[in-house]
């Protein structure tokens, strides 16, 4: 079921690159429309406020929907990585969150947040936009934060039942509205390419991306990593990291086949699985 609320009559944006308008909230639609043969066409759930999106994820889960698509104009306490808080502007973000019935093996959790950062960087190429990835969930552009994913799952035994991938991307923020949340290392779309953007677009453009990469998921690690370590930001440079256990620098390598780093650490090398590039 497309939950669609109706559409925005308030003030319009105007694309600086385009003679069309650029409506400032969602329209799923849009989204659904835009979607290419997705099986997640007519199973998107809209709300137009909500604290986060993979936690009502969690919720619709708990109440019997096997997949969906949840798109929200303003998650005002959206999760990052190690309990951290991911903050959006509203109207001018994108955050969302797809969840599936999917069984995989608790070992190739790992390489859940390297498919969905790099399907995401796919995507943006259809918009001429050449990201690059940080390691693990980062998205990178001009050497600032633009977006991250967030990926979750529930495991019974060894085999996960659902997964939840949420994705959050500046995208028509303007400098000042990052300034006010003190985002000072973040970036936008907009404030790189001086246009606004077809946000709906966007969105459809990746969760096709992330959906034909999760279907031939596992089948297609190797590849995936061999990509995702093409537009690594910080692949064969020196870098700093910490975990729970650790600290130090060295010279990171790239990924091992469970998607775990490898890292050159005083002559040595070294892999890790949970790990913090600072």
């Amino acid at each position: 079921m497309c939950r669609y609320f109706e559409s925005w009559n308030g003030p319009q944006i105007k694309r600086q690159a385009r003679s069309k308008f650029i409506d400032p909230k969602l329209s799923t639609q849009k989204v659904n429309q835009s979607l290419n043969g997705s099986t997640f066409k007519n199973k998107i759930f809209f709300v137009d406020r909500l604290p986060s999106t993979n936690t009502h994820a969690w919720h619709l889960i708990g109440k019997g929907a096997q997949s969906g698509l949840i798109i929200t104009n303003n998650q005002y306490k959206g999760r990052g990585q190690r309990k951290n808080n991911w903050i959006s502007s509203i109207h001018g973000a994108i955050t969302f969150s797809l969840f599936i019935k999917k069984e995989l093996s608790s070992n190739l959790l790992t390489t859940l947040p390297i498919l969905t950062g790099l399907s995401v960087q796919q995507a943006l190429l259809n918009f001429n936009v050449k990201a690059l990835l940080k390691w693990p969930n980062d998205i990178i552009l001009n050497n600032k934060k633009i977006g991250g994913v967030l990926c979750e799952s529930n495991i019974r035994g060894d085999t996960t039942k659902y997964i939840v991938i949420g994705i959050g991307i500046n995208v028509n923020d303007d400098k000042n509205s990052l300034i006010e949340k003190k985002l000072n290392n973040a970036t936008s779309l907009k404030i790189e390419y001086g246009s606004d953007y077809e946000r709906e677009i966007i969105i459809s453009s990746i969760v096709d991306k992330l959906e034909l990469n999760l279907n031939l998921f596992p089948n297609n690690l190797k590849k995936i990593i061999h990509d995702w370590e093409a537009v690594c930001c910080h692949i064969n440079k020196n870098i700093n990291f910490k975990n729970h256990i650790k600290s130090g620098e060295g010279k990171f390598l790239g990924l091992d086949d469970d998607g775990s780093v490898k890292i050159i650490v005083n002559e040595k090398l070294e892999r890790f699985s949970d790990l913090q590039i600072i």
